[in-house]
């Protein structure tokens, strides 16, 4: 399964050119254009892959990485719904109808433009432009982006869809939802509520199995297709079909600080980043490994364990879903983009989402050792593995750190992308929206500010070293969290009492870990940073939060 051997070995090698009739209005015939699939991971660190460093065993993606370009300077928003919402309009999430996440939005934030907690209708997505030019869109995954009828998937340019409209719950049949406000995981088949599973349901092998079984229904017409496959692994709970849960036994038992050391040295020797390994200081909440006792020693490398074989199955799954288009001809002519939606996730066992509530949803658990990873289970990495699957960033998903946003992302198709190129220039998240329509022809939108996104192919076609230059904006900013960068800097600010407080400015190229602030030494860049900050915000409608944030329960859908 995980073995692609002549599949990508025809995307090393195969030539760079590809003939094209021009269709009406300039646009090349519909048969003649690329496939793109666009494959999203969820929760998955920058170190997680192989070839980023990781010790999980990787190899479809490590090939993939090899077979085109691989980025190390990708930027997401700080959590899921908004990364999504940026990655499928090209607008940053303040515009595109998620500012916040729909289910923590500031009292001062709520009702106005830009916090619908849905895609904006004003706003066209990826699908529905493609869709417009003549190809089949497919969604199999996770949406996140609309729990109502007419914010589901096959009312955004999708011409079949299948997955949950929101994510965090369980991967097996019994759709146990995140939390006590969304006990229930909600599913959507084309538009209409799902509530049976096939009772050997697991997320990763039937959105892969679903995705395959959309493409196949439309092959023979000739028509090029866009597949987003947005999976839910490895997001928490950590779970994994049984002949997987022991696939890793052993691996971590030398603890996170060991496993982290190690990911950082193989990452230097690969030419991934070159970081100082000495300077790493680990947060003070993280207890050190030596300090564990033996049962948490062993609860800890247990969870990492099923982690592994997440992202291990996952693996696997995008070597069947290649492989299938390497069969039927069609990989050579297909865009493939993979990426993560954010950094890895800092909840544990015992300190869980907002509205965890352990009384009441938590305790209903079989989380003893022996059962963890199975159905009925719901355990976490926690912060200790986190900032493994991190390394060799600070902070986690939800942060604006480089841990919560800098993630792994890769591009291959030989007819425009050479094999074997690596990037560090930096690249947004909202850039595919662009990249990809490029890729199908369809109409450049217009660049009206510093702060817009860009199109990746003079990049990923080895014609330009970078896309933004020194005076290009990249802001983000959640729950009042926020960051913005400039050629090499960033200022970074994450209000107590979860983040430091104050401003900090960092040189990344220097200081990736965001370990030196220099906001005292470089009081020109400073007020330079805080002048793009103050751009940004205006630029993309960003209402910062007043007061404190509620949980507020979802709107269930009844239709």
């Amino acid at each position: 399964m995980k073995q692609l051997g002549l599949a990508l070995a025809l995307v090393v090698i195969a030539g760079c050119g590809v003939k094209t009739t021009e269709g009406p209005a300039g646009i090349p015939e519909a048969a003649k254009r690329p496939n793109i699939l666009l494959i999203v991971a969820d929760d998955l660190g920058f170190s997680d892959l192989g070839a980023y460093g990781g010790e999980i065993s990787t190899p479809t993606l490590d090939q993939l990485a090899a077979s085109g370009m691989m980025l190390t300077n990708f930027h997401t928003s700080l959590t899921c719904a908004p990364t999504r919402a940026m990655l499928l309009t090209g607008e940053d999430n303040h515009v595109a109808g998620l500012g916040n996440m729909v289910e923590t939005t500031a009292d001062n934030q709520l009702g106005l433009p830009g916090y619908e907690g849905h895609l904006s209708p004003s706003i066209p997505t990826i699908a529905e432009q493609l869709q417009l030019a003549g190809y089949h869109t497919y969604l199999s995954g996770k949406w996140h982006l609309g729990t109502s009828y007419e914010a589901a998937p096959h009312k955004r340019g999708f011409d079949q869809t299948f997955g949950p409209i929101y994510g965090g719950g369980s991967h097996f049949s019994d759709r146990v939802g995140p939390e006590h406000d969304r006990r229930d995981l909600l599913y959507r088949e084309n538009g209409e509520l799902v509530f049976d599973l096939p009772e050997d349901f697991y997320s990763t092998e039937f959105f892969t199995s679903r995705a395959i079984q959309q493409i196949d229904s439309n092959l023979e017409d000739g028509k090029p297709f866009f597949a987003y496959v947005a999976y839910t692994a490895p997001h928490w709970p950590l779970q994994v079909p049984d002949e997987y849960l022991n696939l890793y036994q052993g691996k971590y038992d030398a603890g996170y600080d060991a496993i982290r050391e190690a990911r950082l040295a193989r990452m230097t020797s690969l030419g991934v980043l070159d970081v100082d390994l000495s300077e790493y200081r680990p947060p003070d909440f993280v207890s050190r490994w030596a300090d564990l006792d033996d049962a948490a020693r062993l609860s800890e490398a247990r969870n990492m364990e099923i982690y592994a074989a997440m992202v291990d199955y996952l693996d696997s799954s995008i070597a069947r879903l290649l492989d299938y288009l390497e069969r039927n001809g069609e990989l050579d002519n297909t865009l493939i983009i993979f990426l993560s939606d954010n950094g890895a996730e800092a909840w544990s066992d015992s300190f869980g989402p907002p509205a965890w509530t352990p009384g009441q949803f938590a305790g209903r658990f079989d989380n003893r050792l022996q059962n963890r990873g199975r159905l009925g289970s719901f355990v976490f990495t926690g912060p200790g593995w986190s900032q493994v699957s991190n390394a060799p960033f600070s902070w986690y998903k939800g942060f604006t750190g480089e841990g919560g946003t800098r993630v792994p992302s890769i591009a291959v198709w030989p007819a425009r992308i050479p094999a074997g190129q690596r990037s560090n220039a930096l690249v947004s998240v909202s850039d595919w929206y662009h990249t990809i329509a490029d890729a199908a022809g369809l109409p450049a939108k217009q660049r009206k500010s510093p702060t817009d996104s860009l199109n990746l192919m003079p990049l990923l076609s080895g014609k330009a070293s970078r896309v933004r230059d020194e005076n290009d904006i990249l802001g983000m900013e959640m729950w009042g969290r926020q960051a913005v960068y400039m050629g090499d800097w960033k200022l970074v600010s994450m209000p107590e009492p979860a983040g430091p407080g104050g401003m900090q400015l960092y040189n990344l190229v220097d200081d990736p870990m965001e370990l030196n602030d220099l906001s005292s030494q470089e009081p020109e860049r400073l007020q330079m940073m805080q002048d793009a900050w103050q751009r940004y915000v205006d630029d993309n409608n960003v209402i910062l939060p007043e007061g404190p944030f509620k949980i507020r329960p979802p709107v269930i859908p009844q239709r």
